[in-house]
């Protein structure tokens, strides 16, 4: 009977890791679909109404390379633009072995001259490919990008779901935010804070570290970012000095 009861377990967590993985493939493909459904309408109907070819919005890129705590890793990722000052977003996330896929859209909540306010909701699942065992982790996550003249913000909640896979597993929850001042066209600095809170029995505060950040432009669409914080969840001993460095081009 307890044999029959883990085979039957065993069973339906790789069932639910499989309808995680289809259910994400079946939303990039009603987003892919929505898109092309979208482009052709539109495109059919400036045929039949004669109207002079309009350029199409461009698809914009970018690719970063991240040294911190987690190690080196690298981000590529995409922005397909929709109608109505919406985006499709998406990118990867590469560390050693680990692979993350995440994608979601983009809508303005402020637009104006003077600033903007962008949220990107997203989704993403993680993979360890050291084993041919599905996913690992899935990962919920909101973007908030705030451009205001020389002021430029950022925030980055994003959550750890592994515990859906791996019973043994935490979960956890990370929020990055900063804010930058543009002292010219090259140099923007300001404050950053980052956490990192562990859900459930055995969570809580496992990291909460605050510090400046320096962002230099590397020439046109370069930007190299350097942040220096101190750890209040240090052990003792140490100095509670931490950071990250990362560099980021667009295209």
């Amino acid at each position: 009977m307890k044999n029959c009861l883990v085979y039957h377990a065993q069973l339906f967590n790789n069932l639910f890791r499989l309808t995680a993985v289809v259910v994400l493939i079946c939303m990039l493909s009603l987003v892919s679909f929505s898109t092309a459904f979208a482009d052709a309408h539109e495109a059919g109907g400036e045929t039949a109404e004669e109207k002079p070819m309009e350029e199409k919005p461009k698809i914009t890129g970018w690719f970063q390379i991240d040294v911190d705590s987690l190690g080196t890793y690298f981000l590529v990722g995409a922005s397909h633009p929709l109608s109505g000052g919406l985006s499709f977003d998406s990118n990867i996330y590469v560390n050693d072995h680990l692979g993350e896929f995440d994608m979601g859209v983009t809508f303005p909540v402020i637009a104006n001259d003077s600033m903007a306010l962008l949220l990107t909701p997203m989704l993403g699942v993680g993979f360890n490919y050291t084993s041919p065992d599905g996913p690992y982790a899935l990962y919920p996550q909101i973007f908030a990008i705030l451009p205001a003249g020389k002021i430029f913000g950022f925030h980055w909640t994003i959550s750890t779901i592994s515990s859906i896979f791996d019973d043994q597993s935490l979960n956890e929850l990370y929020n990055r935010t900063y804010f930058t001042y543009a002292l010219n066209d090259i140099v923007a600095v300001g404050p950053q804070f980052e956490s990192v809170l562990g859900l459930g029995d055995g969570g809580g505060l496992w990291a909460l570290n605050f510090g400046g950040r320096i962002n230099i432009g590397y020439g046109e669409n370069n930007t190299l970012g350097i942040y220096v914080g101190y750890e209040t969840k240090k052990d003792e001993g140490q100095t509670g000095l931490t950071g990250r460095m990362n560099f980021t081009r667009r295209w």
